[in-house]
């Protein structure tokens, strides 16, 4: 909700109505104050359709947006990244956290020669008629994030702007170099941001690994909420709840909700988990309702979670709490 109360908030000050934005997509006027609120991206878009009906969608429109995008806007996502140790360590977070953005590209993140960093977003999966506005949301807001975790002229060593749309109002064209204050480059195979490769070992002013670990922490959190609700992500979970024991294997399940191993695999990745993120959320989960219970022995819990003794549970929790901390799922 956060997302659209930005899209709204900026509209209504260059003159649209509230209820002219809002129009056919079922969010009430004071649902946009609720900091927790939870739309559906049709319901987003819906939105968007009718802010560019009300501006013409001009060229520029997005980035004019994306600059609405602030470090604070983002929650935890946000403080999650001034806190890293590293651009790198941003990175990683960045990519694992995506769905709690407000992005509808899909980013990618990768190193070039001579010395380039390179985020792409692709956007295929985009209607084509809002394409155009959030991709250049999605890049204006990276961009603003990024001056906010390094604030100050020049902190931010961006290179080039590269966007896979043509404009053709050449006049509009002062509205991303205002922005980017970099060459920004029209209908280019891919939309990227190029930056100076050392970037990556920049330290963000507000490093704190304690701050980062606790944002972590409640950015897994929500993510897992919001993989609870929808999608097969939560017939999985739902299957494995329902079980006796957690030793259990993709396969099993697979069979048990009537998917090919390698159909489920593809689902769980595009809804952006794998089995056993969810397989280890659930165990996390278990474990700390066992473990509130006294008059239940650790042989019974370890069985419960699906695994051989005490001692392996405690191994299994070492690694959970390293996974938290950013390193990939072993």
């Amino acid at each position: 909700m956060v997302g659209v109360s930005i899209l709204c908030e900026w509209a209504v000050r260059q003159g649209a109505g509230l209820g002219t934005l809002l129009r056919g997509s079922r969010i009430d006027p004071w649902r946009l104050a609720d900091p927790d609120g939870l739309i559906e991206a049709q319901q987003e878009i819906v939105v968007i359709r009718n802010l560019l009906t009300a501006f013409d969608d001009r060229a520029g429109l997005g980035t004019e947006l994306g600059r609405c995008y602030h470090l604070t806007a983002y929650g935890y996502f946000g403080y999650l990244l001034a806190a890293c140790s590293s651009v790198r360590e941003t990175l990683r977070y960045g990519l694992r956290y995506m769905p709690l953005t407000f992005a509808f590209s899909t980013m990618s993140a990768h190193v070039r020669e001579p010395g380039q960093y390179v985020l792409g977003m692709a956007s295929d999966d985009v209607p084509e008629d809002i394409r155009r506005f959030v991709v250049e949301r999605d890049v204006a807001a990276t961009v603003q994030l990024q001056r906010e975790v390094f604030p100050g002229p020049g902190q931010v060593p961006l290179r080039e702007i590269r966007l896979a749309h043509e404009i053709g109002e050449t006049r509009r064209r002062a509205v991303y170099r205002d922005h980017y204050r970099v060459p920004v480059r029209f209908g280019r195979p891919r939309t990227e941001l190029v930056f100076d490769v050392r970037y990556l070992d920049q330290v963000p002013p507000m490093a704190n690994p304690h701050t980062a670990l606790v944002m972590a922490e409640q950015c897994e959190r929500v993510r897992a909420e919001r993989l609870h609700r929808t999608g097969v992500s939560a017939r999985v979970r739902a299957q494995l709840l329902g079980q006796d024991s957690l030793a259990t294997s993709l396969e099993e399940v697979a069979e048990q909700l009537h998917y090919a191993p390698r159909t489920l695999r593809r689902h769980l990745e595009n809804e952006g988990t794998t089995f056993r993120a969810i397989l280890d959320e659930v165990r996390r989960g278990l474990a700390e309702t066992l473990l509130r219970d006294p008059s239940v022995p650790r042989y019974e819990i370890a069985r419960q979670l699906g695994y051989q003794d005490w001692s392996s549970f405690l191994r299994a929790r070492r690694r959970w709490r390293t996974v938290v901390r950013g390193t990939s799922d072993r």
